[in-house]
Formats: structure tokens, sequence, C-alpha cells
């Protein structure tokens, strides 16, 4: 799990836990007093964005 502090706007994440689990989307936001993290994802082929929690999603490796 990643600390709000190791995310940062344009990190890719993967959405571990909920509706959208498995889902991947580069972050727009972060809402540190309320752990959550808002982030873009395709939803039947439109960007959607989502609100999450913080501890719903892990950052994707680039390397």
């Amino acid at each position: 799990m990643p600390s709000a502090s190791e995310l940062q706007p344009g990190d890719t994440v993967l959405v571990t836990d909920g509706p959208f689990a498995q889902s991947t989307g580069p972050v727009r936001a972060i809402d540190r007093e309320r752990n959550r993290v808002q982030l873009v994802v395709q939803v039947f082929g439109d960007d959607t964005r989502i609100d999450v929690p913080l501890n719903a999603v892990e950052k994707v490796s680039t390397a």
C-alpha cells in the first residue's frame, strides 16, 4: 500500500479493491486529509474520474 507521500499526480496506479479492482489509470489528485485518491480509468471506452481509498491502490512500476 502506498502512502500519500509516495504518490504524485501523474503516477499510474492499479486499483486492488472495490468495483474498479484491476483497473489502472493516472492519479489526478490526492486528498491527504481523507486518504483518498482521484484517478482516471477507462469505463466502456470513456475516461471516467473515480475516487477510491488510498489503501485500495498500488503504484504501478514503470520499469
